[in-house]
């Protein structure tokens, strides 16, 4: 589908994006940006922003910028490491942020000095790309013009620098910077295309790729015509983006990836809006305010997520990002208000920051409801109930443990940043994941690589489901959940009733099972004290002549919690809640596993497997079995 760039070709776009316009655009954005970072310097809501901001300074005067020697860019090849590289880059970003946002601050001469002495650094860099991106077999786009997610974001920041403080730069410094963005960006994207994969993908890249050039091409081309050439291709990739999501809005990737991709997608169209006076407004669609609406509806309580794919349950969601989602949406966020440190992005992403500091409104933030969220094309149940009040929803902003929760999974094994996870599940209570998902791992050659599977994060081991006859879920779209079943907020003797279920049987390459089907009961009884879930897995096996083959069923539950187990229980204490199973002893043999991973940053932990094996010498000959769990969460009162 096109409709963006159908809605708004080029001709259409010339006249729009006239020179007039521009003018008036630049200088009343650079108005509103600089008057706003001002008056966050003295507000208390901005204070932890604004102290890393001087802790990076302070830090800048005392040493020298870190460098990216070619030995450091090579060890991505010769190892498959990433993070040693992108320590450093990601570094270097975060100081040019900080030292640009304390020069709009304070315009003193020895800021203004440090500005430019860092954007003659940035542009002195052998390439933008991460070496992770650089595709060593193009020899037709050398490194420094292969065009990837921080190569688009550098030229965003760049220009938007140029875009604040062109006034009081140099200009050599004017001048390298222009000479940088056009030769790196401009040129094999717009001028002599080099058609890079990310115009036509399906997911964030289409998004962020597109923000940053399409910004760059915005605030540097002076040419009209060439100008909405420009802006039109990069409709086009837009419209690829907003083609990944279904007409529910969910993201497959997590909500981690929706702040990258939407969030991106959210600051081009603000500027579009900007540089046309309001007359190109790509956000004015019933799918997009369906995607605007996907944090909220994933989020389980006190900034905590249901966080399947590579996206971490605690993602720091951009304060200016959700402030102007919840404009578009039309309604307040049950997302705790913060605005996130600059140190608290690895990435030291410049356009979250920004618009941290010139979007968040408080006022966008509010109390909610515990309600039943599925998203019926992307296949995640999300179920909130409140137990902080007896017959009624709804909490107090601020207070926390009240909301429990459960959310399942259905899809396909073939999504974007795809885990091997049809029929995992999260029970949340008391503000944390007690069964969990443990997002993405480290970042490294091999994680997006053949034989990927072997990796816990993304194996079916490393998740809430079960190995049969010691095979773990296949990957490819060929595996997918089809969901038999969805019955939402049923009333059942005295209790509301959620019911999901799930035909998981081609998820597992296994030649004798003929059916798997796993349900999930979610019940709340009247007064929301406590919550309960019951899981099903029916397995169904093809008989051998007269005899039943040996078969092997083993459930895994996962955990960053110690459980405690005794006959037919196991029990996790969380910090607030308590989750406790109850299984048949006669049946099924529990045992638990301590295992030492690192996360995504590299840093680690231990999480805990509990393995509850059905063997087949316990099915009376049957071909056919139900294993039921029997979950109970509440708070607890301690």
């Amino acid at each position: 589908m096109s409709l963006l760039k159908e809605a708004w070709p080029a001709s259409r776009l010339v006249n729009a994006l006239a020179g007039k316009v521009q003018d008036s655009a630049r200088q009343r954005l650079r108005s509103n940006w600089t008057q706003r970072l001002r008056a966050t310097v003295e507000e208390p809501a901005y204070a932890e922003l604004w102290k890393d901001i001087e802790r990076i300074c302070n830090d800048a005067r005392k040493a020298p910028w870190p460098e990216l020697p070619p030995s450091l860019f090579r060890q991505f090849a010769n190892t498959g490491e990433r993070k040693p590289y992108e320590d450093v880059y990601f570094k270097r970003r975060g100081r040019l942020v900080a030292i640009v946002l304390a020069a709009v601050a304070d315009p003193v001469p020895r800021n203004m000095e440090e500005v430019e002495n860092g954007l003659l650094d940035i542009c002195s860099e052998y390439t933008w790309a991460l070496p992770a991106h650089v595709n060593e077999e193009d020899t037709a786009t050398p490194p420094w013009q292969q065009v990837d997610l921080f190569a688009s974001e550098t030229a965003q920041m760049l220009v938007e620098i140029l875009l604040l403080l062109r006034e009081r730069l140099a200009d050599h410094v004017i001048v390298q910077v222009h000479k940088e963005v056009e030769r790196r960006i401009l040129e094999p994207v717009f001028w002599q295309p080099r058609h890079f994969g990310w115009e036509a993908a399906e997911h964030n890249w289409s998004a962020v790729c597109a923000s940053g050039c399409g910004i760059a091409a915005l605030l540097l081309e002076k040419d009209d015509l060439s100008r909405a050439v420009a802006i039109e291709h990069m409709l086009g990739a837009l419209d690829c983006f907003l083609a990944g999501y279904s007409e529910d809005g969910g993201c497959p990737e997590g909500v981690g990836y929706w702040v990258y991709g939407f969030g991106y997608f959210m600051y081009f169209a603000d500027m579009l809006r900007e540089f046309t006076e309001g007359a190109v407004d790509i956000v004015n669609s019933e799918k997009v305010r369906q995607i605007a609406a996907f944090a909220e509806r994933v989020h389980l309580s006190d900034g905590i997520f249901a966080n399947y794919s590579d996206s971490s349950e605690t993602e720091r969601l951009p304060s200016g990002l959700i402030s102007q989602v919840n404009f578009l949406r039309g309604s307040p966020s049950t997302l705790p208000f913060r605005v996130p440190g600059l140190l608290e992005d690895p990435c030291r992403r410049w356009a979250h920051v920004l618009r941290n500091l010139v979007w968040t409104n408080p006022v966008a933030y509010g109390c909610g409801e515990a309600v039943i969220d599925y998203l019926p094309q992307l296949g995640w149940l999300v179920c909130r109930s409140d137990s902080s009040r007896q017959g009624g929803y709804g909490r107090q902003q601020g207070e926390s443990g009240a909301i429990l929760a459960f959310s399942a999974k259905a899809g396909h094994n073939n999504e974007p940043h795809n885990h091997n996870d049809l029929g995992h599940f999260i029970l949340h209570g008391g503000g944390e994941n007690v069964l969990c998902d443990l997002g993405a791992g480290l970042y490294t050659k091999a994680y997006f690589s053949p034989g990927r599977e072997s990796i816990i994060n993304i194996s079916s081991s490393g998740h809430s489901v079960p190995i049969i006859n010691g095979t773990t879920q296949q990957s490819g779209a060929k595996a997918r959940a089809v969901v038999l079943g969805a019955d939402m907020d049923e009333h059942e003797e005295a209790q509301t009733v959620t019911r999901f279920k799930l035909d998981l049987t081609s998820a597992y390459p296994v030649d004798e099972l003929a059916n798997f089907t796993r349900s999930f009961a979610w019940s709340v009884p009247e007064g929301n004290e406590g919550a309960r879930l019951t899981v099903t897995d029916h397995f169904e096996f093809e008989k051998s002549g007269i005899n039943v083959n040996p078969w092997d069923v083993e459930e895994l539950l996962i955990s960053r919690i110690q459980p405690h187990t005794g006959a037919g229980f196991v029990e996790w204490r969380g910090t607030n809640t308590v989750v406790r199973l109850d299984y048949d002893a006669g049946v099924l043999r529990q045992r638990l596993e301590a295992v030492k991973h690192i996360d995504h940053e590299g840093v680690p932990f231990v999480f805990y497997k509990t393995l509850l094996q059905l063997g087949s010498n316990r099915w009376d000959g049957s071909a056919s079995i139900d294993c039921n769990l029997f979950f109970t969460i509440h708070q607890s009162s301690c």
